[in-house]
């Protein structure tokens, strides 16, 4: 199962959609998770130790465990990851003991749209998530307002990704 990681809305929400039905019409099985929705608590280890791990992070994470591959999808920060993304990201590597284990050897498809240039979250990404284990795709999805959406160009890299395994 692939799994859409969603951590902006608008643009980025649709730009999910469009690799979705992509997806969907390859038939690929695929659940897209908007983690703004999800409304996730700010990860602190005092509250980890106190309250335990949110049922929320656990469903992400038995999610994220059942999937072969991950295709993210993100806006770029001032220069960096949104705060959702990073939170998301910091509470699935304490559900277990082994931090990376949900990441290690998963397929991941970097995506983009960026109001600015959207290639220093793109590196931030590939950095983070190949520490974390994954195999992180060398092609890249990548928008921005000067730069539209290429369909056949972004099929192909989709196409491509998902016959990976």
């Amino acid at each position: 199962m692939y799994t859409i990681l969603v951590s902006t809305q608008n643009e980025n929400m649709k730009l999910a959609k469009v690799l979705q039905d992509l997806l969907q019409k390859e038939g690929k099985e695929n659940q897209l998770i908007d983690l703004v929705d999800l409304n996730l608590p700010l990860h602190n280890s005092a509250v980890q130790e106190k309250d335990g791990i949110p049922k929320k992070v656990q469903n992400l994470y038995e999610t994220m465990d059942k999937s072969h591959s991950f295709i993210l999808v993100t806006a770029e920060y001032n220069f960096g990851v949104p705060a959702v993304l990073k939170n998301a990201i910091d509470w699935i590597t304490v559900v277990n003991k082994d931090f990376r284990k949900v990441f290690t050897q998963k397929n991941v498809l970097l995506s983009t749209h960026s109001g600015g240039g959207g290639q220093d979250v793109l590196d931030i990404m590939r950095a983070q998530f190949t520490k974390l284990g994954a195999m992180v795709y060398a092609d890249e999805i990548h928008t921005t307002y000067q730069k539209a959406f290429e369909l056949e160009s972004s099929k192909k890299v989709l196409l491509s990704f998902s016959s990976t395994k």
